[in-house]
Formats: C-alpha cells, sequence, structure tokens
C-alpha cells in the first residue's frame, strides 16, 4: 500500500438507516485496502441535521467519534449528551452508543 491515500481516490459510501438510526449516511471509508493490525475502519461521515447512527452496543471492540463540525447529541449507555466540534467520545467494549446531528455535521469515527 502507498503511505498516502488521496481524497479524490476516496469514493463516498451512503448507508441508510446505519445501525437502525434515520436517513441517509454519507461516508467515506479511509482505510478500505489498508493493511492495519491495530485499526479495522476509520471513517469521515458527512451527517446532515436531523440523520443518525442508531444505538449499538460493542461486544467485542471500541469505536471513536470525533466531531470536526456541526453540532449533535450522543447517546452513551441510555444517557444524552450535547456534542460540539472537538469533542470526542470512546465507546468501551460492553457499552452502546449513537448519534443524532442537530445541524449539518463532520464525524470522524475509528474502531
Amino acid at each position: 500500500m502507498k503511505p498516502i491515500r488521496k481524497n479524490e481516490e476516496i469514493s463516498w459510501g451512503h448507508f441508510d438507516q446505519c445501525h437502525g438510526g434515520q436517513g441517509i449516511l454519507n461516508c467515506k471509508s479511509l482505510l478500505d485496502g489498508c493493511d492495519s493490525q491495530q485499526f479495522q475502519f476509520m471513517h469521515f461521515d458527512d451527517v446532515k441535521a436531523g440523520v443518525s447512527i442508531g444505538v449499538h452496543e460493542h461486544t467485542s471492540t471500541e469505536e471513536i467519534y470525533y466531531l470536526m463540525s456541526g453540532a449533535g447529541i450522543l447517546t452513551y449507555d441510555g444517557v444524552e449528551y450535547e456534542m460540539k466540534p472537538g469533542d470526542v467520545s470512546l465507546c468501551n467494549i460492553g457499552h452502546s452508543h449513537g448519534f443524532l446531528a442537530t445541524e449539518d455535521s463532520v464525524l470522524i469515527v475509528v474502531g
């Protein structure tokens, strides 16, 4: 693999009702084709206001949400938290989380 993937080489995917959420999530899978021993995926998610990643439990992997822009509501183990740009959340094994964009948002997801 090359040491860099250029943005123009990475195509958009569109996921309807991601993890049972609402609307269509626009996503770039940044690590597809990479041979990482530590990470399963890294997504650049374009989440329009009103679109959500449904609440889901992590049984064998951890996952990070990092909000680059916009605003939203993180649901973590049934409790809602406001997220603003620069906020980060780690979902550990045995816990659940989801995200609802209250404004057009860019969310980085790493697992």
